[in-house]
């Protein structure tokens, strides 16, 4: 069993913090314990948050975390303003092979850039005089990668005149500081995936640092482009970027349809999958007992709820459909309504719902995206209840999702673990093997029975280095020849590799080829043992 303390203690002894520290001071940065103190003290050179280095700051690395419940607490932690701070800081990590990470938005799913060397918090780093500028004429945006979702949503109507609206709009972005950064390294989507598809549909043109602090322009021909997007921020670091915009139909209409027999629901949304039928906006809750919130108030025995945006033909036929496989109601809804009700879906990517109604659980992400056809998904939604309750945990009671997601791949539905609290005490370490179990279980089941692949919306993080040993031999290619920056989930994957084999492996290559010959046992295991140093 892996001490979590002792390997990340370990790794960071390996690493030349001296020499690394000394050549950033070179450079210009100052190290401090707080960007207060820094911005206070009177220093002879100008300073600002973007050339202070915060080194060991147990509070501030604790804080800076994304929503996932995986993370390690930073050695450095640095905040970038401009493009050339953030060269130094690229080639300082590639010179003295220091784990790099690269945090946006803060608001993902997967531990992505949890890191024991650096995290470079991107938020503040400008490279454009404008961040946002629409050209309404060829109908497309130009964007920083700091900007957030959110404004663009709201912006783009209002400069164009309604004309325009932005394509990718992910739930979350209603609710949390969602980037452009973030969308495009994870290729995202969202509430309108079902008719417009994914960031990679609309994005025509990025700019980007390399792992060799150079910046370069790729267009959608590009190679490169597909290992930036959905690239997590290994392979490049997106500064700016262009988007087409969407022209929406002008007399969009809006509906919510509603019922109690979530099997049936299921057979209605097949339906409509197979005729193809993709409004603009089409949501699904789900609960075996009932709604909570503003969707308890429609119905006494509310199970199911869909709410639909679209051109008239679209949302009738929608309901046409819906209406002849099970018995559901339906109700039109104005702008304000299904806006009401939109954010409130939004909410329950949060929401931990039991079915003893005690409160004190958390939802723990890890295999939350469940793409089937809807035809598929009681069957899946039971074996998944199968591995929770077999691993001592509560059915799922509570999901949520895209319907016809990415233009008719089928049903993209949410469903999230629920964890007691105490469960993730830093004492209970049992019971935190028994988290990553529970998840390790539900992947492989997903995979191996139903050929569900593993993250189909959110950022794969370390996910993708835990379970795919391909993909970790391009990523060690890739660092070799300066195309990834060095990669803190892969350095610790090797070293809980290394230990375990430790008297079969004497070299770079016993280890690849010891890692290319994995039994599922040994799979299973350093999946479990990799997520636990993660679990803070």
């Amino acid at each position: 069993m892996t001490n979590r303390a002792d390997l990340i203690l370990k790794l960071k002894k390996k690493i030349n913090w001296i020499d690394f520290i000394k050549e950033m001071e070179n450079c210009g940065f100052l190290v401090q314990n707080s960007i207060s103190n820094a911005l206070l003290n009177n220093q002879k050179r100008p300073i600002n948050s973007g050339n202070v280095m915060l080194v060991n700051n147990l509070i501030e690395g604790g804080a800076i975390k994304d929503t996932s419940l995986l993370h390690i607490i930073p050695y450095i932690i640095f905040r970038p303003l401009v493009e050339n701070q953030l060269r130094h800081i690229i080639n300082a990590s590639r010179e003295f092979e220091v784990p790099i990470s690269f945090a946006g938005g803060k608001t993902g799913l997967s531990g992505a850039y949890a890191n024991f060397g650096i995290i470079v918090d991107l938020a503040d780093l400008h490279s454009n005089k404008e961040s946002i500028h629409v050209d309404l004429e060829k109908g497309i945006v130009h964007v920083e990668q700091n900007v957030l979702i959110s404004d663009l949503i709201k912006k783009i109507p209002l400069l164009s005149n309604n004309k325009y609206i932005f394509p990718i709009q992910p739930a979350s972005a209603f609710k949390l500081p969602v980037r452009i950064g973030g969308i495009i390294s994870t290729d995202a989507s969202g509430v309108t995936s079902g008719k417009l598809g994914s960031v990679s549909d609309w994005l025509e043109e990025i700019r980007i640092m390399t792992p060799e602090g150079k910046c370069i322009n790729i267009s959608k021909n590009d190679p490169y482009f597909t290992k930036i997007v959905r690239g997590n921020g290994y392979f490049g670091i997106v500064l700016n970027a262009t988007f087409k915009l969407y022209q929406p139909e002008t007399d969009l209409k809006q509906a919510i349809i509603f019922g109690d027999d979530i099997n049936s629901a299921f057979n209605g949304l097949q339906q409509v999958l197979e005729n193809k039928i993709f409004p603009l906006i089409s949501e699904f809750v789900i609960s075996p007992f009932k709604l909570p919130g503003k969707f308890a108030n429609l119905s006494e025995t509310i199970k199911w709820a869909t709410l639909i945006q679209g051109s008239v033909n679209e949302v009738e036929s929608f309901m046409e459909i819906m209406k002849s496989v099970t018995e559901c109601s339906q109700k039109w809804l104005n702008d304000d309504e299904f806006d009401e009700f939109l954010k409130e879906r939004s909410t329950f990517a949060l929401l931990v719902q039991t079915s003893d109604n005690i409160s004190d659980f958390i939802a723990f992400p890890g295999f939350e995206d469940v793409l089937s056809p809807p035809k598929h998904l009681p069957e899946i939604i039971a074996s998944i209840n199968n591995i929770f309750e077999r691993n001592g945990f509560q059915k799922i009671i509570f999901g949520y999702g895209h319907i016809n997601f990415r233009r008719g791949m089928g049903l993209l539905l949410h469903l999230r673990l629920p964890v007691p609290i105490n469960y993730l005490y830093k004492e209970n370490q049992d019971k935190i093997r028994i988290i990553c179990k529970t998840i390790y279980e539900v992947i492989y089941t997903l995979k191996s029975q139903f050929k569900i692949k593993h993250k189909a919306e959110h950022s794969p993080g370390p996910f993708r280095i835990w379970l795919e040993p391909e993909f970790r031999e391009l990523l060690r290619k890739d660092i070799k020849q300066k195309k990834a920056f060095y990669n803190p989930h892969l350095v610790i994957f090797q070293e809980l590799l290394l230990n375990k084999f430790i008297n079969e492996i004497a070299s770079e290559k016993d280890l690849i080829k010891r890692d290319k010959k994995l039994s599922l046992v040994d799979q299973q295991e350093l999946f479990i043992e990799a997520m636990k140093i993660y679990i803070s």
